[in-house]
C-alpha cells in the first residue's frame, strides 16, 4: 500500500501518529476538496443557477464554520467521519478484533 510506505519513510507508522496523519489528511480534504465536489455535483445535477460561484461556495462554508453551522461542519468533518465509520465496520466484521 502506497500510504503505508509513505508513512514508514516519514517514521509515522505508530498507532497515534498514523491516526493523526490520517485525521489531518481527512480534514484537509474536507476543507479543500469537499466544497469543490459539492459545487460541481450540484451544477452537474441541477444545472447552473444565477449568482452561484465556486468562490462563493468556499466563502459560505468557511463563514458557516465560524458561525457554527451544522451543515458546514458536516461538510468539513464528513471525510473523517467516513473513515471512522469504515474503521468501526471493519472491527465489527472481524468480530471485535482490531487489525
Amino acid at each position: 500500500m502506497a500510504s503505508k510506505s509513505i508513512l514508514q519513510r516519514k517514521a509515522l507508522v505508530g498507532g497515534w501518529s498514523r491516526e493523526l496523519v490520517l485525521a489531518a489528511l481527512a480534514l484537509g480534504f474536507g476543507l479543500a476538496v469537499m466544497p469543490l465536489l459539492i459545487f460541481y455535483a450540484g451544477t452537474a445535477s441541477l444545472g447552473p443557477y444565477e449568482g452561484a460561484s465556486l468562490s462563493g461556495m468556499y466563502g459560505n462554508i468557511y463563514r458557516g464554520l465560524a458561525a457554527g453551522s451544522a451543515a458546514s461542519w458536516v461538510v468539513v468533518l464528513g471525510p473523517y467521519g467516513f473513515y471512522l465509520l469504515l474503521k468501526i465496520l471493519r472491527i465489527w466484521w472481524r468480530g471485535g478484533r482490531p487489525a
